[in-house]
């Protein structure tokens, strides 16, 4: 079977009918269930098999607007619905396919409340926008992960940052949670500075970082991790500066709106 009959196989039990399937084109009517048991909008999506993916994209653009990188929507409509450098994504079986359909009900879900809240929720969970960016996420995650679960929390929430200097003729990256720095990384060599201090992580050991497990090369990474991301995902916004696609307007905060301007959304 096809991955899209797979798709038209399960949509009945995932709140989704098909509506007609022209060779690699579906349409598919859905209507999400809200937390509290009450049906959402409904949506007319149209799934195309590309041949190395599916994607996903709103037929009428009736709910959502065209193009909105916060919103997950890419520059030709389709969904941002996973990372495909680290999810599987092929649709080979109904299991797949299950699973295709769990993230794009979410997807949905989640596009109402960003109309009411005109922010994404769950924004911790959201991958970097372009693959770039998404990579250093990676990293930033998994050395989060290894400092314990308040760095975790904390970089889901946004609260680790980075800030880049050059002082004495040698580049510095300060790691900062909530603004405030939790140590300096020498970028011309990649290493910690005063490693002899006592180490961060959630373990509350006392021991000089230098002596912690290999925590002096975790937070190394983590803070060129999230200075890559920042960069990169700068670089991503700055490529529609030549383009003539807007900000939808939609978003309280958009990176794109001081670059290319606004236009009024399609859709709410």
């Amino acid at each position: 079977m096809s991955a899209l009959a797979f798709l038209a196989e399960t949509a009945r039990d995932n709140h989704a009918n098909l509506v007609r399937l022209n060779g690699d084109v579906a349409m598919f009517a859905i209507q999400p269930i809200n937390a509290s048991g009450a049906p959402a909008a409904r949506f007319l999506i149209e799934v195309t098999d590309t041949g190395d993916r599916i994607v996903a994209k709103e037929a009428n653009a009736e709910h959502l607007p065209s193009f909105c990188p916060e919103r997950h929507i890419n520059f030709d409509g389709t969904f941002c619905l996973y990372w495909a450098e680290a999810e599987q994504h092929e649709i080979t079986d109904t299991e797949a396919a299950v699973r295709w359909w769990g993230k794009l009900l979410v997807f949905l879900l989640r596009q109402r409340a960003v109309a009411a809240l005109r922010r994404w929720p769950g924004k911790g969970e959201a991958r970097a926008h372009g693959s770039e960016a998404a990579r250093h996420q990676a990293v930033a995650e998994a050395a989060a992960a290894k400092l314990g679960g308040a760095f975790e929390r904390a970089l889901k929430e946004g609260r680790l940052t980075t800030l880049r200097r050059r002082l004495g003729g040698h580049d510095r990256l300060r790691l900062l949670l909530d603004g405030k720095r939790l140590l300096t990384v020498d970028m011309e060599n990649g290493h910690v500075m005063t490693r002899r201090q006592g180490c961060k992580c959630d373990r509350g050991s006392g021991l000089p970082l230098v002596a912690c497990s290999d925590h002096a090369q975790v937070f190394a990474d983590l803070a060129a991790a999230l200075e890559g991301w920042r960069l990169a995902e700068a670089k991503f916004f700055d490529s529609f500066k030549a383009s003539s696609l807007k900000c939808c307007g939609t978003m309280d905060e958009c990176p794109l709106r001081d670059l290319v301007g606004t236009e009024l959304a399609e859709a709410a």
